[in-house]
């Protein structure tokens, strides 16, 4: 097994434009494009913040995930919105060669490459998710996503957890939470491909936290000390 280890950073859902040819199909969706469901609000700016020397690689879509949802394999239903389903075979094809893939495959590269010289890599994808849905209040304030199978994700899991709570104490941080890690998503796509070179750990943020730039900037701090912490296990 490689000592080599790496960091690579996505950020799917960091954007809420609309490119200039698909405007008319969202005419009457300002507000849907500026909710949780346009974007995931904050989670572009902790994405920024977050400058472990460990990280190789960063990319952040800024484009909507109504447009197309990059998080979602292309199975998925919801890989295209209510407001892109409408469009033919041929434009749905255009969006995910000009958006779809132009995001995914610099990373896939990166990530391959990476694998071919025996470095393990460690991709942390960031997101944030809505305080209240259907009429839930959600207490949680951050979660943490990996897949309990995997030792290692479940072990920087904890050791992120308490980093965390040092920093941060008071603040609640759940495991798999308020998504379970293993579902369908970018990072799921690495974990189908490589066991042993690859850890996926998703975060998410409570959105009500969006603007408060100290609390994010403790956040990537807690990341960049679990980080240190992998790197010399």
């Amino acid at each position: 097994m490689t000592n080599k280890k790496a960091v690579v950073l996505s950020c799917e859902h960091g954007g809420n434009e609309v490119p200039v040819e698909y405007k008319s199909l969202f005419e009457n969706a300002k507000d849907v494009l500026n909710s949780h469901r346009g974007y995931d609000v904050g989670a572009r700016e902790l994405f920024d913040l977050i400058d472990s020397g460990y990280i190789v690689y960063k990319q952040s879509a800024t484009t909507s995930r109504l447009l197309v949802d990059i998080n979602r394999s292309l199975y998925r239903r919801t890989l295209f919105s209510e407001f892109t389903k409408v469009l033919s075979k041929a434009k749905k094809a255009q969006i995910l060669d000009e958006y779809y893939y132009a995001f995914r495959r610099p990373f896939e590269r990166v990530i391959s490459q990476l694998w071919q010289k025996k470095t393990k890599v460690l991709h942390l994808s960031v997101h944030s998710f809505t305080s209240e849905l259907s009429g839930e209040i959600r207490q949680t304030d951050f979660g943490i996503l990996y897949n309990p199978e995997r030792e290692e994700e479940k072990l920087f899991a904890q050791v992120w957890k308490s980093e965390l709570k040092n920093l941060l104490p008071g603040y609640r941080v759940r495991f798999n939470y308020p998504f379970r890690g293993k579902p369908d998503g970018f990072v799921r796509y690495f974990r189908d491909i490589e066991i042993e070179k690859y850890l996926g750990i998703e975060f998410e943020m409570n959105q009500k936290y969006a603007q408060n730039t100290e609390l994010k900037q403790k956040i990537a701090q807690a990341f960049n000390q679990a980080v240190g912490i992998w790197v010399n296990s």
